[in-house]
């Protein structure tokens, strides 16, 4: 059990992440249909919680991890003792807020001991953002689900309970939506896709996924503005302008029409104001319009802070008072340090930062795929702070700490090797120092789509380098080409047989998709380049007593 832990904990971790949409989707049934207030999703991801802080330690052997383990617990017994003695409160509540709170650091602590093991897929966030737009969108076009508020404001959740929390991770997803749109080929789904992510942000009614598609593609502008005025590419600038022109008239003709709309227009009928510049006309305005009151009750909360005891203000005030739950201010940082104390603040945040420091001690490569990564970690920043539930959120800061994880530079190199027959001597010029190596046998499986489509799912470009050895068909080229942007492919083929054949068999495996072509001797590389000479720079001899596959991968 131990070793098949280890072998899939990747795996393990992805596939509850990808529980995410369906527990909340439970969830939501739970709390409006069957007012369950205690709901699965809580428990799920509880007990995912304490397995991960059990296998890091057992299976895993962290050991050094026992002592931040008992940190937190010991700071969990003090905050129970203090709402036990000075307040008549309700500990279940109490208690649920604690561990939602410190789910983030707790879990973010446990995952990060074992970074080395975690390689998680973007097409895997990409998936779950897929699920809670559909889960909106097909609702949204049937007329059916439920609200995103409860009074005045209009909008529509399809079937899921928090407005916040679906909003945070549709916004913190954006980004991780433009990587995959940004490989993938056929224009015609991803139209389709941006037409859906369009509807569903604005007919939720909330500002927050909005907002965080403006800054997410102001950063594409600058980033594909700057990388075509280098290449010249003029053409391709002009176009870019012209599509920007275009959609930004089209969302000025379709906004009106949406809830997000109509709720701007609530909103400042409200306030008594006539448009959107007189908000800035008064403090109050900006608090009420921007914050949606969190300033308010950012300074109730600080009263009721500075009125409770020495003991609450280091251990935290907690949720409750006067036997009523008191309102959130929905900013994460001041929530967790007036509900959690001096002490609660502290503990949750001097980890995190130190992890965070870590990650981003190596400066990675600016990459599209790495620019879009550093703006959802904006995102997680800032949101944290303007509309809280990001942080404080297992369902989304459990994707927090995913994103977070993708940033880490590993101290070895992934190589996936794909193989249909023997790989004995490529297998021995693999330098291990520079290289975890895992190695995949396609007579084994995935010939079939559901497969396919299951490993790229969890394995979409997740490896540095992809040597494909002795395949002779397109289920073994595909499994490449998803699992990696840097390919090699070993060929081995025939050349004296009928062209029509070689072209059907390169054609099949997608011959242009490979980085590196290496040949076992220089007939067959020349019979190849003399067929398809513009691949002649990417093609080379491999022998194996040489070091030729290191010096050019590493």
């Amino acid at each position: 059990m131990d070793t098949f832990i280890k072998k899939n904990i990747n795996i393990i971790i992805s596939t509850f992440i990808l529980l995410g949409p369906i527990l909340d989707l439970i969830t939501g049934f739970c709390l409006h249909s069957l007012n369950i207030s205690l709901t699965l999703g809580i428990i799920v991801r509880l007990i995912f919680l304490i397995y991960m802080c059990l296998i890091v330690i057992f299976i895993f052997k962290k050991k050094k991890l026992i002592v931040p383990y008992l940190i937190i617990g010991l700071y969990f017994i003090l905050y129970v003792l203090g709402m036990i003695i000075y307040d008549n409160t309700i500990l279940f509540t109490e208690i649920q807020g604690l561990v939602k709170v410190f789910y983030f650091p707790i879990l973010f602590i446990s995952i990060y001991s074992i970074k080395d093991e975690i390689k998680t897929s973007k097409m895997t966030l990409f998936v779950i953002l897929f699920l809670y737009l559909i889960f909106i969108f097909v609702p949204t076009l049937l007329g059916i689900g439920y609200k995103s508020y409860e009074v005045t404001k209009e909008g529509t959740l399809g079937f899921f309970n928090s407005a916040n929390e679906v909003s945070g991770i549709i916004s913190i997803l954006t980004p991780i939506m433009f990587i995959i749109l940004y490989k993938a080929k056929n224009l015609i789904p991803k139209l389709i896709l941006l037409v859906m992510y369009l509807v569903v942000i604005l007919m939720m009614g909330t500002k927050t996924p909005l907002i965080s598609l403006i800054i997410t593609l102001f950063v594409v502008f600058i980033y594909f503005g700057k990388k075509f005025i280098i290449e010249k590419n003029y053409k391709v600038i002009i176009i870019s302008i012209l599509v920007i022109i275009i959609g930004i008239i089209s969302l000025v003709l379709v906004i009106p029409k949406t809830n997000f709309y109509k709720n701007i227009r609530t909103h400042l009928d409200y306030l008594g104001l006539n448009n959107i510049t007189e908000v800035f006309s008064k403090e109050k305005y900006v608090d009420h319009f921007i914050f949606s009151s969190r300033i308010k009750f950012l300074k109730k909360k600080a009263k009721i802070y500075n009125n409770e005891p020495l003991y609450k203000k280091i251990f935290g005030i907690g949720y409750i008072n006067n036997n009523k739950q008191t309102k959130m201010i929905e900013m994460d940082y001041f929530d967790i340090y007036y509900s959690h104390g001096i002490i609660g603040f502290i503990i949750f945040f001097v980890p995190i930062i130190y992890i965070i420091y870590k990650i981003f001690k190596n400066k990675r490569n600016k990459s599209f795929d790495n620019i879009m990564l550093y703006v959802s970690v904006l995102l997680i920043v800032l949101l944290s702070l303007l509309t809280g539930h990001i942080i404080t959120s297992p369902s989304v800061s459990l994707l927090c700490i995913i994103i977070f994880m993708m940033l880490i530079v590993r101290n070895k190199k992934d190589l996936l090797i794909i193989y249909d027959n023997d790989i004995s001597n490529i297998e021995d010029s693999i330098n291990k120092d520079v290289y975890e190596v895992k190695v995949l046998n396609n007579n084994i499986k995935y010939k079939n789509n559901i497969r396919l489509l299951i490993f790229k799912i969890y394995y979409y470009m997740v490896y540095d380098t992809c040597i494909c050895y002795h395949i002779d068909n397109e289920h073994s080229s595909e499994l490449a080409i998803v699992s990696s942007d840097n390919r090699l492919i070993f060929i081995n083929k025939d050349m004296n047989i009928n062209k029509n054949k070689i072209f059907h068999y390169f054609k099949e495996i997608r011959i242009y998709q490979y980085n590196l072509l290496v040949f076992d001797n220089k007939i067959r590389k020349d019979k190849f380049t003399s067929i398809y000479n513009n691949l002649k720079d990417r093609c080379i001899i491999f022998k194996k007593d040489n070091e030729l596959l290191n010096n050019i991968f590493i």
